[in-house]
């Protein structure tokens, strides 16, 4: 309950901080918020990938050279070997301005016919040209153009910008479509040069005036850099002439920058949106994941950014969202922080209370903690200490808080990695890694905390593996088998201490036995020493025997059960009561009653068994340990259990060195096919292999 309020606490903080910052970035900071977008645009602009315009040229008259009248007539010359020339188009960007008082030139009263002729709206050529529009950049507070209006209201009417007249002359749907909206604007990015000719060459006829046939020529008074009128996001210092040019190019090449109507609307939306998005799952989460989303959205706004610029050509300003969201998260880190500093207390006090006897108030301080491995070390011991002051129903209770809060908690294994695919408790165990995995489950380390000792957890999956009926018979034949199994006690015996079932799993919990089972000296390169090998199955003869006159038969026998610890040279059979789970009659695929190669000839034949079926396991499991490969082999069942029935394996002393010929005949009695030509008992047999040590 105080972790909940603790969490609605810090969203209300971070709301309060969402709104107050949002208040300050489109109220008393936007200026400083505009300045960084623009920045941030500037830095993307420059690298936009853009062409020229097709067949343009400049032609540039030097205005310091003469007077307005020798400039006038120099444009009437220039247009006069243009139109010789038969070019596409003319424009004028920013011609001399004339005063209504003087006469306009005369050359001007062509500029209706021939060649199509473009000037700006405000001159007075533009009653005579064939088609006009407004020059008018206006800088950014910065000095930097990057906007241009593509139409503005003039005297009552929606006039065009002058490169969108120019591009609407081309009578193309396309261009028309999209420069339709009045509300649009092009963002410029940078300005690709356009080859410029020197006035002389021209005029004194230098070059070849035909070169210029089809090109969109620009004729303006303005120098290159010096007559520079605007500088663009780039850093380029550009004319009047170069502007046009650049936003022509744009237009024709389908590679304009707009901010559509709905871009401006979800630029308002995106930083409300973002700071709930924030406020929801930031406070409750921890400085790692906050930072982790925090730099994906981040990383993502970018991109969006940088995408629906470099692919879409639209400006889309994401810096305020991102400074929302960003800012919130920092906060969140912060708010994290002081929880962890409160729960670091409420874990430490919770100790002490513990350490002082005081049950109660640890329990209530420690609950205040998140799940974690630490704290279900101290709780198990707190369950402990409940049970010791005779107080069963608060050791429950703690377990079952245990339950509740720790069961989606990763449980570390001994790489320090979470594991998965695991359950995190069968019955009061609590799992804390996979030790083995079989063909009937796997086998988990995990530690019972009424007595904190560890166990080992062999689960299998019962429910997947039968329904209704069977599934009923199944548990029966389990619990009966892990009951009989229950009742040995032997030193050489895996003690069985409980038996249960949870989440569709039947578990056994039994002894854990640090140690390596048998299958690993069954390689031909890590063979036991031949003494060693008939010592330990001599001791597993006497457990099998001990276990047959309690009427306990294995029907699993085979080095994966034989669990040896060499430092203390013991030995422990594993798995009784688990081999039995159905009967051979009732077998269904997944679950294996045995393991085929080590099968006794009756066990295959669903014949009723005794315990002279392990000791034919024994003798194979032998036969292994000494050779390094079982004495039946085939690549199919049906020709594994014809050899099984009716062949006799080939002598292991003639295949490895140092064995006597007795083994062979222990070999032999123990794997007779039928059970009454084998030792009579466990012991016999293990009489015989330590008769066969001494010699």
């Amino acid at each position: 309950m105080q972790s909940v309020t603790r969490q609605q606490r810090n969203r209300y903080i971070a709301l309060t901080f969402a709104s107050v910052l949002l208040f300050v970035i489109y109220g008393p900071l936007a200026q400083l918020f505009t300045g960084i977008d623009r920045f941030i645009y500037d830095r993307f602009a420059a690298s936009l990938p853009n062409d020229p315009l097709e067949k343009g040229v400049i032609i540039s008259i030097d205005p310091r050279r003469t007077n307005v009248a020798s400039v006038l007539d120099r444009y009437g010359e220039i247009i006069a070997k243009l139109r010789a020339a038969d070019v596409a188009r003319i424009v004028l960007p920013n011609p001399p301005e004339i005063p209504e008082s003087d006469p306009l030139p005369a050359w001007s009263a062509d500029l209706a016919a021939g060649v199509p002729t473009y000037v700006p709206t405000q001159h007075r050529f533009a009653a005579l040209a064939r088609r006009s529009g407004f020059v008018d950049e206006k800088p950014d507070p910065d000095g930097v153009l990057r906007r241009a209006e593509l139409w503005r209201l003039i005297k009552g009417d929606m006039r065009p910008a002058l490169a969108v007249a120019i591009a609407f002359d081309r009578d193309d749907p396309d261009i028309t479509r999209r420069l339709a909206n009045a509300d649009e604007a092009i963002y410029l990015s940078r300005y690709r040069a356009l080859r410029r000719v020197d006035v002389d060459d021209l005029i004194f006829g230098r070059i070849n005036s035909r070169s210029l046939t089809g090109m969109t020529v620009f004729v303006d008074a303005e120098p290159a850099l010096e007559s520079a009128s605007a500088l663009l996001p780039s850093g380029q210092y550009v004319t009047h002439s170069e502007i046009t040019a650049a936003l022509l190019a744009d237009i024709e090449q389908d590679q304009a920058i707009i901010s559509p109507t709905w871009i401006q609307a979800l630029e308002w939306l995106a930083p409300i949106l973002l700071a709930i998005v924030a406020v929801m799952f930031m406070p409750d989460r921890g400085r790692r994941d906050i930072a982790v989303m925090s730099l994906a959205v981040v990383v993502g706004l970018l991109l969006l950014e940088a995408l629906s610029l470099y692919v879409m050509h639209i400006r889309f300003d994401l810096g305020r969202a991102i400074l929302v969201f960003v800012g919130v998260a920092i906060l969140s880190i912060w708010l994290v922080g002081d929880n962890r500093k409160e729960l670091r207390h409420a874990f430490k006090r919770g100790a002490d209370f513990l350490a002082a006897g005081r049950l109660e108030p640890a329990f209530a301080e420690l609950r205040r903690c998140p799940p974690s491995e630490t704290l279900a070390g101290i709780m198990y011991k707190l369950s402990l200490a409940f049970e010791q002051q005779a107080k069963p129903e608060r050791a429950e209770a703690v377990l079952e808080w245990m339950k509740r809060t720790h069961s989606a908690m990763p449980v570390s294994t001994a790489s320090g990695k979470p594991a998965t695919g695991m359950p995190q408790r069968l019955g009061r165990y609590v799992i804390e890694k996979r030790i083995g995995r079989g063909a009937m489950g796997a086998v988990y380390l995990a530690r019972d905390p009424r007595i904190n000792r560890a166990v080992a957890v062999k689960a299998i999956p019962i429910a997947h593996e039968f329904e209704d009926e069977e599934l009923k018979e199944a548990r029966l034949r389990f619990y009966r088998e892990a009951e009989s199994a229950g009742r040995l006690t032997h030193p050489n015996i895996i003690t069985v201490y409980d038996a249960g079932e949870e989440k569709g799993l039947a578990f056994i919990a039994m002894e854990y036995v640090p140690g390596i089972a048998l299958k690993e000296f069954t390689d031909p390169v890590r063979l036991l020493a031949p003494k060693r090998a008939l010592e330990l199955c001599a001791l597993t003869a006497d457990a099998l025997d001990y276990a047959h006159h309690q009427g306990v038969i294995h029907r699993d026998i085979k080095p994966a059960n034989l669990l040896y610890n060499p430092k203390e040279g013991a030995l422990k059979i594993s798995d009784f009561g688990v081999a039995r789970l159905t009967d051979n009659n009732k077998t269904k695929t997944g679950i294996v009653l045995g393991t085929p190669m080590y099968m006794s000839p009756e066990q295959l034949g669903a014949e009723p068994l005794t315990g002279l079926s392990d000791l034919f396991s024994l003798g194979v499991t032998l036969y292994e340990l000494l050779c390094g490969e079982v004495p039946f082999k085939a690549t199919n069942i049906a020709v594994l259990m014809t050899k099984i029935t009716s062949e006799d394996p080939a002598p292991v002393a003639s295949r490895r060195a140092g064995i006597p010929a007795s083994v062979d005949a222990i070999l032999s009695k123990a794997l007779a096919k039928n059970p009454r030509d084998r030792f009579s008992c466990g012991a016999e047999l293990a009489a015989a292999l330590r008769s066969c040590t001494r010699n």
